[in-house]
């Protein structure tokens, strides 16, 4: 509005120099003449004359460093884990940064770092010297040790292993460079990123499931594609695509999508009545005294709730003879698809110069049809390397936490001190400043008693 009322003037200049016209323009839109000039020498330089920054308007976009996406979080993860195997010891901050930048070109601080470690599921927990070590949740650990246990056992039957996941593209996804000779001619990536288009597919050894693609345009307004996909719809896909084209005796992987776990007969909760509790129980085969009251009830259903749960798509599947693998949180490095995603990006952004939801759908179909058996095999090759560097970490994790932690227990819970990062570098709150009386001063592995460095082969 301020550069038409400035062009109006303009056009009506009679003989007014340019910089009374911009006085003018100041005093005629209220606004500071710096203002003026700013939105005027914007307009002149660009080539598109309608196209203005906007100041203070906020975009929905995700946070450059800690937001992060599903492949990068397992690569980090990867890292970790990797760190006890290759240097035999458990990483601070200062160590995990180093070797990231120096193996994945990590970019960000070690604030972000801290952020996305706690967001990946690890913790800390203080050493014999008050000092802070990276340990992995407990329950975490647990859930990936029961899924790597299942998924071999899976596989010691012959079962065919279906790995499933959801991803999306933008319209305007594309390369971020190509060649210029300085000019404003060429190649111009969009501003906006587009319409979304929303992805599912399924896919094992033997390639992509044979029509199993699902392609559809985003109705959300979020950031999140997973608005755009439900129970509903997921269940449509299961039936009319998934299913039909299963191998049988199928074992679908599925991450923990709240869509993916959606419960049929539910628990009793506390308001219940307690008949309805009783109900329950008696359903599930579990002796409960009739003189019960209903908090008794409701702790005996709490005790026992978690391993009776009842899914949808378990059942779903069952009636097929099928069978569900749930990914353990935070491990989308253990499914290939996500792989398989990144080079179908990949392709896209080779690929795309009209900028428009059609041309992306075909681009998406002509890498999907593209990749056979051999590359899909490569990916679960890859992947089963990753379940075995996780077996072999998990030992060496072990022995190391034998060694270094004090502070035990099954309980993840965690205080703000657990938060509260002191790293080899950095002393932490005490007021001392002489290192034999200060916990916190710089200690290698090797000051723990009884700590041993563990060889290639351990």
């Amino acid at each position: 509005m301020i550069y038409d009322v400035y062009c109006f003037l303009k056009n009506e200049a009679n003989g007014r120099s340019d910089t009374q016209i911009k006085e003018r323009t100041a005093e005629a839109t209220k606004t500071s003449l710096c203002t003026v000039r700013r939105i005027v020498k914007e307009a002149e330089q660009s080539e598109f004359l309608t196209v203005f920054r906007t100041p203070g308007k906020k975009h929905a976009r995700s946070k450059p460093v800690t937001g992060i996406d599903n492949f990068d979080q397992g690569v980090i993860k990867r890292c970790i884990h990797n760190f006890h195997l290759t240097n035999n010891e458990i990483p601070t901050v200062t160590k995990l940064l180093t070797k990231l930048r120096s193996d994945i070109n990590y970019q960000g601080s070690e604030r972000s770092l801290r952020r996305i470690l706690k967001d990946l599921g690890f913790k800390w927990k203080a050493t014999e010297n008050n000092r802070k070590v990276l340990i992995e949740k407990t329950s975490i650990r647990l859930q990936r040790i029961k899924y790597l246990e299942a998924i071999q056992k899976y596989r010691h039957e012959g079962r065919p292993i279906i790995y499933t996941d959801e991803s999306y593209v933008h319209a305007s996804h594309t390369s971020s460079k190509a060649w210029t000779d300085g000019s404003k001619k060429g190649l111009k990536k969009p501003i906006s990123k587009g319409q979304r288009v929303v992805m599912v597919h399924a896919g094992s050894e033997a390639g992509f499931i044979p029509n199993g693609l699902l392609m559809f345009k985003s109705g959300a307004k979020t950031g999140d594609y997973h608005d755009d996909m439900n129970y509903e719809n997921y269940s449509k896909w299961l039936t009319s695509q998934l299913i039909p084209n299963l191998p049988p005796r199928s074992v679908v992987v599925v991450d923990n999508a709240s869509y993916h776990n959606t419960q049929y007969n539910l628990a009793p909760n506390s308001n219940s009545k307690k008949c309805d509790m009783q109900a329950w129980l008696t359903e599930k085969g579990i002796s409960f005294d009739p003189t019960m009251y209903k908090p008794q009830l409701y702790e005996l259903i709490k005790t026992n709730k978690e391993n009776l749960k009842n899914y949808n798509i378990d059942r779903l599947l069952a009636q097929h003879n099928h069978s569900v693998l749930r990914l353990p949180p935070y491990h989308p490095d253990l499914n290939p698809i996500e792989m398989a995603w990144a080079a179908i990006k990949g392709y896209v952004s080779s690929k795309n110069v009209a900028w428009n939801v059609t041309r992306v759908m075909e681009l998406v179909k002509q890498k999907v049809d593209a990749m056979g058996s051999s590359e899909w095999q490569k990916l679960c090759s890859k992947v089963r390397s990753i379940e075995d560097d996780y077996c072999k970490s998990d030992h060496v994790v072990d022995q190391l936490t034998d060694q270094l932690v004090i502070q035990v227990g099954d309980s993840d819970s965690s205080s703000s001190s657990d938060w509260e990062v002191f790293d080899d570098d950095e002393p932490g709150p005490s007021t001392s400043t002489n290192p034999s009386t200060n916990p916190r001063t710089s200690t290698s592995f090797a000051d723990f008693e009884g700590f041993t460095p563990l060889s290639d082969s351990d």
